[in-house]
């Protein structure tokens, strides 16, 4: 089964995005912020992570960053969330490193393909 974290500071956005993960079969980790999200990955592998941008005590680029730097996770998916897009956002943080960059409020259907597309490319050594 492959695992997915999930770090949004906001309880709510939290628990709609691991009721709409694991509704579609995948097992899903929570974080609460950045400090959470690279504690967890510190301790477990993950196939997939998704990163609220605007997040408290570590955001998610400082989270990807962190990640980019670590070779376990050099080619594992990390799709980035904001609620503050602009023009050209999406662009940027793709070519910062991202995989995929999603708009809030999230369209669940666009969020289930994605975390498809983005888990069906990952690399074999990554499949559980």
């Amino acid at each position: 089964m492959r695992h997915i974290l999930v770090a949004e500071d906001r309880e709510v956005s939290r628990e709609l995005l691991l009721a709409v993960l694991t509704g579609v079969g995948y097992r899903v980790t929570a974080a609460v912020d950045g400090r959470d999200a690279l504690a967890k990955t510190g301790h477990e592998l993950f196939d997939l992570v998704i990163l609220d941008l605007n997040m408290p005590h570590v955001d998610g680029v400082g989270v990807l960053e962190c990640l980019k730097k670590d070779p376990r996770y050099e080619s594992v998916p990390v799709v980035a969330l904001t609620a503050h897009a602009m023009e050209g956002d999406r662009d940027r943080f793709l070519a910062i490193g991202f995989s995929e960059y999603i708009t809030k409020p999230v369209n669940l259907s666009l969020l289930r393909r994605e975390v498809a597309r983005l888990l069906e490319a990952a690399p074999p050594e990554w499949k559980s």
